[in-house]
């Protein structure tokens, strides 16, 4: 996708990527009460294919994804490895709820990270809304626990239909906890027609 678009056009798209994970940043600071430090940006330009993962047998992810709806079609993807989640879960939620290991325990942990990608979602929505010019939303995000193996697949599915997919993965550090999720947000085309009219 980013390949399309000229050096002014492609500067355009990380501002508006970076101002976007700024948002991010912040809302994660608000979930864990903590400053967070965002050090890096891998941004994928390879947009001919899906992104390529890590596929290690036996290890699941956790692919939260938030539908958009308005004016600019797409989904925003936040994937996190199984360790992350553990991590996330242990900075935010009580301690008597972590050691707990039954069906209620599961279920407020995964209503937990669903409402971390929820806010996080709409912190990044909203950034782009506000530059493109663009009445955009997220619907209510859903989680999919699966394999690393089938991330690739999922997402082939997911981009059938549009014309954009950036990848990128982010580290987050912070007193609380380190992670480093994967980004993937995919559009149609008028997420580059808007691009293209800001420079």
């Amino acid at each position: 996708m980013l390949a399309k678009l000229n050096e002014d056009e492609f500067k355009a798209a990380t501002d508006l990527i970076n101002g976007g994970l700024s948002m991010a940043k912040q809302s994660m600071e608000q979930i864990l009460q903590s400053p967070i430090q965002l050090s890096k940006i891998d941004l994928n330009e390879d947009d001919h294919e899906v992104p390529r993962f890590l596929q290690k047998s036996g290890q699941e992810v956790h692919l939260l994804r938030t539908e958009l709806m308005g004016e600019l079609k797409g989904s925003c993807h936040l994937i996190f490895s199984e360790e992350e989640v553990t991590k996330i879960t242990e900075a935010c939620l009580p301690e008597s709820l972590i050691k707990e290991d039954n069906e209620i325990s599961r279920a407020m942990k995964m209503e937990f990270l669903k409402e971390v990608d929820n806010m996080v979602a709409a912190a990044v929505v909203t950034e782009f809304a506000n530059i493109l010019g663009l009445e955009i939303f997220g619907h209510i995000p859903h989680l999919h626990i699966m394999p690393s193996t089938e991330v690739e697949e999922y997402l082939q599915s997911q981009a059938s239909e549009m014309d954009s997919i950036i990848h990128f993965k982010a580290q987050f550090h912070g007193t609380e906890l380190e992670i480093n999720p994967d980004f993937v947000w995919i559009f149609n085309e008028k997420f580059l027609d808007r691009i293209k009219e800001l420079v």
